[in-house]
């Protein structure tokens, strides 16, 4: 029979006293940097602290939340360790049934769905996706890889890409429609074509009708899209973010396109992220900068969870630094982009515990000796607030789901497409 040994009232005491000094040691000391503790981070040149851009402070004030970004690409490797967990996961659909539980065509669609074959599952069998998927949201803080921009975000796979990395307009039409009905609030596109589809921009109006924002790959031609525009970069569409790629010297890589209608550049050039079989890999190209851009969006996504594409457009793009590459906006800046939509107030300076108590117009941040009727005063106009905030998110969402339900049954008349030729208004498109 085990004994349970008995520590004397005296000893008791003394380790209670050092319980009570330990803890209030680690209360009063300063949080640091929120970076994950990932081997392979370091490899990763765009996330060596605040200089490329800007992503300690940004990782300082949030990681990604639960935001759902569609990477609509070649697919991704389902089963890799550092992609696994940050899945999308359809509510609707019940795993391993062999139905299509929520009648959006696609069976078992539990993770996402490819629309190339017209199945639920969208395995990569490329590679290309994958190390996108990796840019965005690679798992963080699980000791394993590397890590991504938006490390707890959930990855929404659509595979509109084949094992060439190549498809047409409708595919990216119909990845388009699914990601709407399914709610992921940013897309991003890592590809590119020579050619406007009309049906590729509807399908970008319905997406700009649901509040999504749309992150596109400038092109790899190095070529000025201002006077040979390349798709969807080029988009004339507001909703539509357009990136070019740069080195880890801030110039324009060697392959980028550029022009005005480039809105952003970011790192994109010997990029190192997820690859097939649980791999690491680098790649270059402007679809290595577009899911930078995808993942800063989706930690502001994470702090605005009211924001539609007005407000995320405005915080990567107004935030970005001023540059003399010849595009048409700055270079990314993920902290910049944060500045944007959280208050002064409210950021978390490196090392910071907690943000200090700041006045700001006319409303002051109560403190300890402030007045009763100075704190129901607060609470009142906390509760005014929260109660406006909650009915406009009613609003929109009622609005998003019924754009989500039109785009379920655009994607499901569509689906028939995919046998056949290209129809008018379908045109190629490839991996950028």
């Amino acid at each position: 029979m085990l004994r349970r040994s008995r520590v004397g009232a005296p000893l008791r005491t003394v380790l209670h006293v050092l319980v009570t000094l330990v803890v209030c040691a680690l209360a009063a000391t300063p949080a640091l940097a929120v970076r994950p503790d990932d081997p392979r981070l370091a490899d990763v040149w765009a996330f060596d602290g605040d200089a490329p851009m800007g992503i300690d402070s940004a990782w300082d004030q949030t990681v990604g939340g639960d935001v759902v970004v569609a990477i609509l690409d070649t697919g991704i490797d389902l089963t890799h360790p550092d992609l696994r967990d940050n899945l999308w996961t359809n509510p609707g659909e019940i795993p391993g049934n062999g139905r299509d539980d929520d009648g959006n065509g696609y069976v078992d669609d539990v993770h996402g769905a490819d629309v190339v074959s017209g199945d639920g599952v969208p395995q990569d069998d490329n590679g290309h996706g994958t190390h996108v998927a990796g840019i965005i949201a690679a798992r963080g803080g699980n000791g394993i890889g590397t890590a991504g921009v938006a490390w707890r975000a959930r990855i929404m796979p659509v595979k509109v890409l084949d094992g060439g990395a190549g498809g047409d307009t409708g595919g990216v039409a119909r990845g388009v429609d699914y990601a709407i009905s399914k709610g992921a609030r940013i897309i991003n596109l890592s590809l590119a074509g020579n050619q406007r589809s009309p049906v590729l921009d509807d399908a970008l109006q319905r997406a700009q009708d649901a509040g999504i924002l749309v992150v596109a790959a400038a092109g790899n031609q190095h070529r000025d899209l201002a006077i040979l525009p390349s798709w969807p970069a080029a988009s004339p569409l507001d909703n539509v973010v357009s990136v070019a790629a740069t080195t880890v010297e801030g110039l324009l890589a060697s392959i980028s396109s550029f022009g005005s209608p480039v809105d952003l550049a970011a790192p994109g050039d010997l990029i190192l992220s997820t690859a097939l079989g649980g791999d690491y890999e680098w790649r270059t190209g402007t679809s290595m900068a577009s899911p930078m851009v995808a993942g800063v969006a989706t930690l502001v996504a994470s702090v605005a969870p009211t924001a539609d594409w007005r407000t995320l457009r405005d915080a990567v793009v107004g935030g970005a630094r001023r540059t003399v590459l010849p595009i048409g906006g700055g270079t990314l800046d993920a902290a910049g982009a944060l500045r944007r939509v959280i208050p002064a107030d409210r950021w978390r300076a490196p090392g910071a515990a907690a943000p200090a108590p700041t006045t700001t117009g006319a409303r002051t941040t109560p403190t300890a000796t402030a007045s009763a009727t100075q704190e129901r005063d607060r609470q009142a106009k906390a509760l005014a607030a929260a109660t406006a905030d909650a009915k406009a998110e009613a609003t929109h969402e009622l609005r998003r789901s019924r754009l989500q339900a039109r785009s379920a049954r655009l994607a499901r008349s569509s689906r028939g497409a995919r046998s056949r030729a290209l129809l008018p208004g379908v045109v190629p498109v490839r991996a950028a």
